[in-house]
């Protein structure tokens, strides 16, 4: 495969834009959606017709880097940069992400392009908290997330769903079930040790701030045997 689909985000829901028009950071961070997706978008293209080790990226605006100063800030550009310190070479990355990306988004849009690929080195997923947040079919958040993480290669790493409500729980167990029965690994992002939650969110207090991604980085390049990424 030469090329991979340009990436396209997708719109806001009401609630977030009717919040954008009242709290500045959110309009803030949202206007990060469309360059950072493009950048993104430019990057895989590079990705495909380069050489070297390939990570492949199934998620939603984490994976992009919603929140952070740039958008290889984000947990994939600060894994990337760990997994590169590790094996003193540079890694390629298809990332596969879409801003607002549920489970469905993941199942429909972007395993069947990761189908598409030359056999990655290494694929992680972490997506579904935007279904925990906006979306109140529990039975079918925790079939699809089974769904998706059975369907993925051989040895992924897959990240769990924020939050601590009882969908969230549902939706952990459906994903640890899977990854069981699938070979992959579970890890936490969201959970590691630091500074209080404020000091790690962006200024719209949803995503992650530099700090944040860091953070959420350091639990894969753990598993990884990676170097852990600074949060000075």
């Amino acid at each position: 495969m030469n090329s991979v689909p340009p990436l396209h985000p997708k719109p806001p829901g009401l609630a977030l834009r009717s919040l954008g028009l009242v709290i500045p950071g959110i309009r803030q961070v949202s206007a990060q959606i469309g360059p950072y997706t493009r950048w993104w978008s430019e990057q895989n293209q590079v990705a495909v017709r380069s050489d070297g080790p390939l990570l492949a990226v199934i998620g939603d605006s984490t994976a992009i880097g919603i929140g952070a100063s740039a958008p290889d800030r984000g947990y994939v550009g600060v894994l990337r940069d760990s997994l590169d310190r590790r094996d003193r070479r540079r890694w390629r990355v298809v990332n596969l992400a879409q801003s607002g990306a549920r489970v469905t988004d993941g199942l429909e849009r972007q395993l069947p392009i990761l189908a598409e690929l030359a056999p990655p080195s290494l694929t992680i997923c972490c997506i579904g908290t935007n279904d925990v947040v906006w979306s109140a079919d529990t039975k079918a958040l925790r079939d699809r997330l089974r769904s998706l993480v059975a369907a993925l290669p051989p040895g992924s790493v897959v990240g769990l769903v924020a939050g601590g409500s009882p969908r969230a729980s549902v939706a952990n167990r459906a994903v640890e079930d899977a990854a069981s029965e699938g070979g992959h690994t579970v890890v936490d992002p969201w959970r590691e040790p630091g500074p209080p939650p404020g000091e790690r969110l962006a200024e719209d207090r949803f995503h992650p701030s530099d700090l944040g991604y860091a953070l959420m980085a350091r639990p894969f390049a753990r598993h990884l045997d990676a170097p852990e990424p600074s949060t000075d």
